[in-house]
């Protein structure tokens, strides 16, 4: 076993590592009262407990933390009531995110984040106030990362097909909605158009945008808001940030796809890039316990199910089959069924995991006991493993934020059906044939990336 300085260095910057230095993102969230913040918080970070709306302006204490236990990777300060006609509100909250931002602060006590929360106009007008004017100047100026946030943006296209309808009753369901979204998206350009002209007087460049909304039907304009979170965090913030921002959403799949690529397996790609001291005494065994750690810890499902010794004998099991000569894999449905009966009974299994799991001989002993190596063989099993588990998680995502047996058998289930997981597997044994030159971390990661992509579609 590595020492604890090995292990330090094997692991840097880990989502592990990450989480411990973080711990959360820390998010304010600025706008007026009845703008839609509460109910994009919810959606955004998965809970259903952010009552952030119900306070009268100068109610609330900005620097009041507010940690949900439905979600521990955020923290959410809010100005509740920001009116920005009142420019002693706006003071509160400039000092607030000056304090916040300083440079000595460590980075899990420093605001990593600001949305700036406006109703999306409908019936043109200003649309901001002088208070809101100068937030956007002085996050400029400080280089805090800062999204303008457009909400309640399904008004504005019930309002343009609302107008629609009046001038021509004979238009049919697909055609009003197509060109009621046309519609909207050509006054939303304009709403930008004037923002811009008002802000370059102020000599800023025009922030992150993004026009959203938490009904049915906008679920692609959250997930634009949360990649635009990102991607501003990234460029101002620099380091890691970012991945506790993607740990802490629960509305983007591709933005936590994003963080898994990029620091999911750094355990290994360190490893495979030959800058891993003490490698020659790596266990494979704990090089991919701490793979699957950070992965499942990157999807932040609730729940602790997937924390299990048995859900990773299960993704174990699931790698086991393209361990063979021909690479073939085999349908495990019905097998992580009977497990799954097994292992939510009201009697313990009376059976060990592997016998149940029909591990082929030998196998748990190998694994256990196996040193990485830089092999063919053991590129393929590290990422056969890490595909069918994201890919699992992936499909979990897509029907709940919180992991039962239930909804793994269900997710493993679509995965297997869908023909992704032998797509996957031919794919991974295509890159990495048997006998084939052993690859490095960069061109693992390039692999992982493609892979990755095919994982997408819901």
């Amino acid at each position: 076993m590595l020492s604890e300085q090995l292990k330090s260095l094997a692991f840097e910057t880990s989502i592990g590592d990450i989480v411990k230095t973080i711990e959360r993102f820390r998010i304010l969230v600025v706008g007026r009262s009845g703008v839609g913040k509460s109910s994009l918080i919810n959606y955004v970070f998965g809970i259903k407990d952010a009552s952030v709306a119900h306070y009268k302006p100068g109610e609330s204490n900005i620097r009041q933390e507010f940690v949900s236990p439905e979600n521990q990777y955020f923290v959410l300060h809010d100005s509740k009531g920001f009116e920005p006609g009142d420019l002693s509100n706006f003071e509160t909250v400039r000092t607030f995110i000056e304090q916040g931002s300083q440079q000595h602060l460590p980075l899990k006590d420093r605001v990593h984040g600001l949305w700036l929360c406006v109703e999306t106009p409908t019936a043109g007008g200003r649309v901001f106030e002088r208070g809101e004017e100068y937030l956007l100047k002085f996050a400029h100026d400080i280089q805090i990362p800062v999204v303008l946030v457009f909400t309640q943006y399904d008004r504005l296209v019930r309002s343009k097909k609302a107008e629609l309808q009046e001038e021509d009753e004979t238009l049919d369901e697909v055609s009003l909605r197509n060109q009621s979204e046309k519609n909207a998206t050509i006054a939303f350009n304009k709403c930008l158009q004037s923002l811009q002209h008002s802000l370059s007087r102020l000599n800023i460049p025009m922030p992150h945008c993004a026009r959203v909304s938490v009904r049915k039907g906008y679920q692609e304009s959250v997930s634009t808001l949360v990649e635009s979170t990102r991607d501003v965090v990234r460029d101002r913030l620099g380091g890691d940030a970012w991945i506790m921002w993607s740990i802490a959403q629960r509305a983007s799949p591709s933005v936590k796809m994003e963080a898994c690529v990029t620091k999911g397996m750094s355990s290994y790609n360190h490893f495979l890039s030959g800058c891993m001291p003490g490698s020659e005494r790596l266990l494979l065994r704990d090089c991919l316990e701490k793979v699957h750690r950070d992965i499942v810890t990157c999807w932040n499902f609730k729940g602790e199910v997937l924390d299990s010794k048995e859900f990773a004998y299960l993704m174990l099991r699931l790698s086991q089959d393209d361990q063979t000569e021909s690479g073939a894999s085999h349908s495990n449905i019905d097998l992580i069924s009977r497990f799954i009966a097994l292992v939510t009974s009201a009697s313990p299994p009376t059976q060990p995991l592997e016998s149940i799991l029909g591990f082929a001989p030998n196998f748990v002993q190998s694994f256990s006991t196996a040193v990485l190596e830089n092999t063919s063989w053991l590129q393929r099993f590290l990422m056969t493993y890490t595909v069918d588990l994201v890919s699992v998680l992936r499909k979990l995502f897509d029907t709940t934020l919180t992991a039962t047996w239930d909804g793994v058998q269900e997710a493993y289930g679509a995965y297997e059906k869908s023909g992704s997981r032998q797509n996957l597997h031919d794919r991974i044994l295509s890159n990495i044939p048997q006998g084939g030159h052993n690859l490095k971390g960069g061109e693992v990661n390039g692999i992982f990336r493609v892979l990755f992509a095919n994982v997408m579609p819901v």
